[in-house]
């Protein structure tokens, strides 16, 4: 039965009243027409939600929120306690000039162990300029501080020192004999160590400074550090020091 059969049968049935004079038969019969498909026609369900699509956009956000965090937190200078205590030097070294949350990583090379020496600093109101070379596992250089890193010495130094090449410096050592070492760049626009073993390699050139990593030993020539200007020209040579071997003294 179509709907409009359904109408007729409800017009026979409607007992007659004065109204059909004051409403007319054409938008009578409209108002009935849509009365009836609204009676008939089925009401639509509510969608219903999948539970499994829920749990799965849940987990897609929160991954987002974490791989977010990660990155605001290293923007804003929220750096974990565990990466900025080792580093605490810098602010007593410079009467809290330097915030140790300011620190980014700026220059990294290959080191030992499948591991990178990477080099961190941060400028101080004073424009002092504190540095720390590390040991952390590769990466962008951009990505989060480590949480698992080992820290290889560092310092505080003015701005713009003007020193000359290899003027300056500092270096430490672990019980494996594994030295770091760090000196003013001056006019040398970059610098290669020089092995024993006649491998080369390239120094990390950050802040005004060289910084390279190699092995110490009594029974191994040490390396030498040579700077070189944009032509190529050497303009300083520095055997490196065995830090583990006392230093003589007078009697």
């Amino acid at each position: 039965m179509n709907h409009r059969d359904t109408m007729t049968i409800i017009e026979k049935l409607r007992p007659v009243t004065t109204v059909d004079d004051r409403w007319p038969a054409p938008a009578r019969d409209s108002a009935l027409d849509r009365i009836l498909i609204a009676a008939t026609a089925s009401p639509p369900l509510p969608p219903r939600r999948s539970r499994r699509r829920r749990l799965l956009l849940i987990t897609a956000v929160t991954a987002g929120l974490v791989t977010s965090s990660a990155g605001i937190a290293g923007a804003a200078g929220l750096l974990p306690e565990s990466f900025t205590k080792p580093l605490s030097f810098w602010t007593s070294e410079t009467g809290g000039a330097v915030d140790v949350q300011t620190a980014r990583r700026v220059a990294q090379a290959p080191g030992p162990d499948g591991k990178v020496l990477s080099v961190w600093s941060a400028t101080g109101k004073d424009g002092t300029v504190c540095i720390a070379p590390l040991f952390e596992s590769p990466g962008n250089l951009d990505r989060p501080a480590p949480t698992d890193f080992k820290l290889a010495g560092g310092q505080c130094v003015p701005v713009n020192q003007g020193m000359e090449s290899f003027g300056n410096g500092g270096g430490s050592a672990d019980m494996r004999g594994i030295h770091t070492m760090w000196f003013t760049a001056g006019n040398a626009v970059r610098a290669d160590l020089r092995l024993p073993d006649g491998t080369v390699r390239r120094a990390v050139r950050a802040e005004g400074m060289f910084f390279v990593w190699y092995f110490a030993s009594d029974s191994v020539k040490p390396p030498t550090l040579v700077g070189y200007d944009a032509a190529g020209r050497i303009l300083a040579e520095m055997p490196m020091p065995n830090l583990n071997t006392p230093t003589p003294t007078g009697n």
